[in-house]
């Protein structure tokens, strides 16, 4: 249970910061502001994530990243921020028929990172970590 929990609080840690944090530092100080604050977000939930291990990931499983819960919270963050204060439900179709080409593009892009990762760990055998040496 601590293992999902841990999970849980790491992604939403980074949805939090990445739509928090970054739209406001953007509209504050420009392209730097938004190159600053991915580093520190992304470096900061990284570090977390992956280096301490917040989020739980088995070495027999599947790897799992930041992208699905930074996408999650894109998602729930531009519902809420767009819906129409009226409730009109035929805004929100229209909406979302706008954003369907920038989702497609994102699981697209997601997909081919990794196939990218998989060639890679082929390709260069040290990036699969240490081999055990029989003796």
């Amino acid at each position: 249970m601590k293992r999902h929990l841990g999970t849980f609080i790491g992604g939403m840690v980074v949805g939090s910061l990445s739509f928090g944090v970054w739209p406001e530092m953007w509209k504050s100080y420009g392209i730097m502001g938004g190159f600053l604050t991915a580093t520190f977000v992304i470096g900061l939930a990284w570090f977390m994530n992956h280096y301490i291990g917040v989020i739980d990931n088995p070495p027999d499983g599947l790897w799992v990243d930041q992208g699905l819960p930074i996408f999650g919270a894109g998602v729930s963050w531009g519902i809420v921020r767009f819906w129409p204060a009226d409730g009109g439900c035929a805004y929100m179709f229209s909406a979302l028929c706008k954003i369907w080409p920038t989702l497609v593009f994102c699981l697209i892009g997601g997909a081919l990172a990794g196939v990218a990762a998989h060639v890679v760990k082929q390709v260069a055998p040290g990036w699969n970590g240490q081999k055990e040496v029989s003796k």
